[in-house]
């Protein structure tokens, strides 16, 4: 009976366990299926993919900058490439997401550091003047809207890092890629104005 017993209360343990990780699968997706209706008049369903670090420290180095300067993830996601480029040049990092599981992970990621800026903020209604270096991560149905709002914005000498995606109309000065089969993606770096040599004549101002 004792033996009996004592299996019973490691079958309702284990069923416990199970339950509980079944609960929490559960819970996280419903997480994620409210993320995605939250941030769906931005993002268009659009999730957030996180930059693999090799690919960051690449383009990180093809854009070198001094301590103080201002680097801006636009689309952030949980912070990955501003906590690199926190520790790559010291500089002051702001990021900006609409994805609120995103924006949590990165102001828990970023915690602790007065230098890395995270705000819960749709980047179409941000001011880019004061970015020396920005980065993004979107999708090409929006690059094109995206390059009229660089270059209404940035002002000569920023520089613009892409993974993945060029700006329609725009010249990289370089597409970076690593040596790696699983991250062998293009990075495209742009710089200010030479990469868009009509840019004073833009008059279209893109935000909505």
């Amino acid at each position: 009976m004792r033996q009996e017993k004592l299996w019973r209360d490691g079958m309702q343990t284990w069923l416990i366990i199970i339950f509980t990780i079944v609960g929490t699968a559960a819970v996280l997706k419903l997480l994620h299926a409210f993320a995605i209706i939250v941030a769906y008049p931005v993002t268009q369903g659009a999730m957030y993919t996180s930059t693999a670090r090799v690919k960051i420290h690449k383009a990180l180095d093809a854009v070198v900058m001094k301590p103080g300067k201002l680097f801006v993830d636009i689309g952030c996601g949980d912070g990955r490439v501003l906590r690199e480029a926190r520790k790559h040049y010291g500089v002051i990092c702001h990021g900006f997401e609409v994805n609120p599981i995103a924006f949590l992970k990165a102001l828990i990621f970023t915690i602790g550091d007065k230098n890395i800026k995270v705000f819960y903020r749709n980047f179409w209604r941000v001011d880019l003047r004061r970015a020396d270096v920005v980065a993004c991560y979107l999708f090409p149905d929006v690059m094109w809207r995206l390059g009229m709002k660089l270059a209404w914005e940035l002002v000569p000498g920023a520089r613009v890092i892409s993974f993945n995606f060029p700006i329609p109309g725009w010249k990289p000065q370089s597409v970076l890629r690593v040596e790696s089969k699983l991250h062998n993606d293009p990075i495209y770096i742009y710089h200010i104005p030479e990469s868009l040599p009509g840019r004073h004549s833009v008059s279209i101002d893109p935000k909505p």
